[in-house]
């Protein structure tokens, strides 16, 4: 449900949700963190998500999105290819402050209509490799996204002279087209499991690369063993920090801004109306985004925490993802008190 959120609140910032730490070459096997699942057929994993987007403008904050849910993962089957894992919905919650009416409407569909589970494939190491029943979820989504558009535009008919109805859910439905766009969709999952299959080095480690969209940026990384908890990790666990910092030119900034704006709105902008938009860019955005991944000795991602930093003037715009698991219930392979059995948080 809360997949559609950010198309319906008009949003318009970017996420790349990657590790951006790198991958170490040329390092002898003991100065390597190797990211591997060690699961067991019918392991369970409990997990509270939650994703914020915050604007603070002169040291005053604003919430301006806010969504929390609760989900499990079941190793369905093990193999020596890999696993398949069932994601189980298990509550929703979505808050929009600046619309009350928004946020009745998405919580009381979120509840009433049910969810379908994901079923998705990983290799040997935990790297996600496909979405099953991706159909299922598509068509699902294309139900839910029509019943959401007809009673949000019937409560709300001023929309459509800003967004057409059939665009906007013609929007949200494309993002739910095909198998690699419902796993985009899935941003817990992406950020859970995009270091699986992955080494890296051992210790702090600086470097200068260039990111997903093409400009500089310097990574800062700390990586080593240790409890994820006193109280409920072991000495086998492990962490990934990084920060990296990137600096997008105003114009490049503006011409996002245009194309979807274009993209959203049935009028053609004019070329005084670009100026207008272009003039209002006038400096550069400095990115931050900080990344904090635990996991536990066999894999099962722990406590992973993603944010992105925007500062573009006096303005700030914080996006923060959080997750952190709740439940675990694991099978017996090897021997020891390392294997725990329906342990709380």
């Amino acid at each position: 449900m809360r997949h559609i959120y950010t198309l319906l609140l008009f949003i318009a910032v970017s996420t790349n949700i990657s590790a951006q730490v790198q991958t170490a070459e040329n390092s002898s096997s003991d100065s390597l963190l190797n990211v591997v699942a060690y699961f067991c057929k019918n392991d369970t994993t409990e997990y509270n998500f939650q994703h914020a987007k915050m604007k603070v403008i002169d040291n005053d904050t604003t919430m301006n999105y806010y969504c929390e849910n609760e989900f499990r993962l079941i190793v369905r089957d093990s193999t020596s290819q890999g696993y398949k894992i069932e994601v189980q919905p298990i509550s929703n919650y979505f808050e929009n402050p600046e619309d009350s009416i928004l946020t009745q409407l998405i919580n009381k569909l979120a509840n009433s209509m049910g969810d379908v589970p994901l079923i998705f494939t990983t290799d040997e190491l935990g790297t996600i490799q496909h979405v099953e029943n991706w159909r299922e979820v598509r068509d699902f989504t294309r139900k839910m996204s029509k019943s959401l558009t007809d009673s949000l535009y019937a409560l709300r008919p001023e929309l459509e002279t800003s967004v057409a109805r059939q665009r906007l859910e013609a929007l949200i439905n494309m993002q739910f087209a095909n198998e690699q766009a419902i796993l985009n969709s899935f941003e817990e999952l992406t950020i859970m499991f995009c270091l699986h299959g992955k080494a890296y080095r051992i210790g702090k480690n600086e470097t200068d690369i260039t990111s997903n969209n093409g400009y500089p940026q310097h990574v800062t990384s700390i990586v080593s063993y240790g409890k994820s908890s006193e109280d409920f990790g072991f000495d086998e666990d492990y962490f990934v920090r990084s920060l990296s910092e990137t600096t997008v030119p105003a114009k490049d900034l503006g011409n996002q801004l245009i194309d979807q704006i274009n993209m959203m709105s049935e009028h053609k902008m004019t070329e005084k109306e670009r100026q207008k938009v272009e003039s209002a860019i006038d400096e550069d955005a400095k990115v931050s985004l900080i990344e904090d991944y635990d996991i536990f000795f066999n894999g099962w991602p722990c406590d992973m925490e993603y944010t992105k930093v925007t500062d573009l003037k006096n303005v700030r715009n914080i996006e923060c993802y959080r997750i952190q698991w709740t439940k675990r219930t694991w099978g017996t392979y090897g021997e020891g008190t390392d294997q725990e059995q329906g342990t709380d948080l």
